[in-house]
């Protein structure tokens, strides 16, 4: 419970106020009740929609007013009331709920180091975590709401959905993650290295999806493949292509050039 003091006086004989979250937005239907410094309960209200709240002013003097919603934590804020006067109090409520859960691949392993974002309609950060090494993370104070929610790793496939979060802030999420190859290999002709040779990834359906050029020892790489069927095609002498299944999360594949017939290869 979160306490804070307010002083203020205009004209009038209320208490009033808005109830908002930490990231702005207004907290509806929060119940309100004020207490004297014995406890006594002196005023009690039930805040709109929009967050915004109407209390009976009591006799001058020191109070507590006590702020509770539902998947918030309650807060209490120190008052004075005074002759003639109408206090402004807006509280905050921060979150008490919390969205939990494990990321893992396909094969039900936990991916460790994992970055999990959680961000609003408007594309604001509200939580974030790093996955331990049992792949669990967990995102303390989110708000009941509709999120956008983003995992990266290393050598995955990013991924991104839409979750809600319930009245009660509390949500369970686990997310797999796709894993990302990296193919790499040497291309040689006549038992030499080709150097600056262009090797070209395609897909099932002929589209390039990576490309690359070897270096002074004829080395090629292409990251951030998924799993898949692929054809490779290297450029230097005669056209040679060559087909390979990536399953795992690095997978070699040479490839040599000359003047016979194309090459067939496929890697487990």
């Amino acid at each position: 419970m979160t306490t804070e003091r307010v002083v203020a006086s205009v004209r009038g004989r209320t208490i009033g106020g808005c109830i908002r979250r930490a990231d702005g937005h207004p907290v509806p239907d929060a119940v309100l009740t004020l207490i004297d410094s014995r406890g006594h309960q002196v005023s009690r209200a039930t805040g709109d929609g929009g967050g915004t709240y109407l209390l009976e002013s009591p006799a001058p003097g020191s109070y507590v007013l006590i702020v509770a919603a539902n998947g918030h934590q309650p807060a209490a804020v120190n008052v004075t009331a005074v002759a003639d006067g109408a206090l402004h109090v807006d509280v905050t409520l921060p979150g008490s709920g919390e969205l939990s859960g494990v990321v893992r691949t396909a094969a039900h392993e936990p991916v460790a180091g994992a970055t999990v974002t959680v961000t609003d309609l408007r594309g604001e950060v509200v939580g974030a975590a790093v996955t331990a090494a049992d792949g669990a993370y967990a995102c303390p104070g989110v708000p009941a709401g509709t999120y956008t929610f983003v995992a990266v790793a290393a050598r995955m496939r990013p991924t991104a959905t839409t979750l809600t979060v319930p009245d009660s802030g509390r949500l369970r999420f686990d997310v797999e993650l796709a894993p990302m190859a990296v193919l790499s290999g040497t291309v040689r002709a006549d038992g030499q290295a080709v150097c600056d040779a262009r090797v070209t990834v395609l897909d099932w359906s002929g589209a390039t999806v990576g490309t690359a050029r070897t270096d002074e020892d004829g080395r090629y790489t292409v990251a951030d493949l998924p799993e898949g069927e692929y054809t490779v095609v290297a450029r230097g002498y005669p056209l040679v292509t060559g087909q390979v299944t990536i399953t795992g999360s690095e997978v070699a594949h040479d490839v040599r050039l000359g003047f016979g017939a194309d090459e067939h290869a496929e890697l487990l």
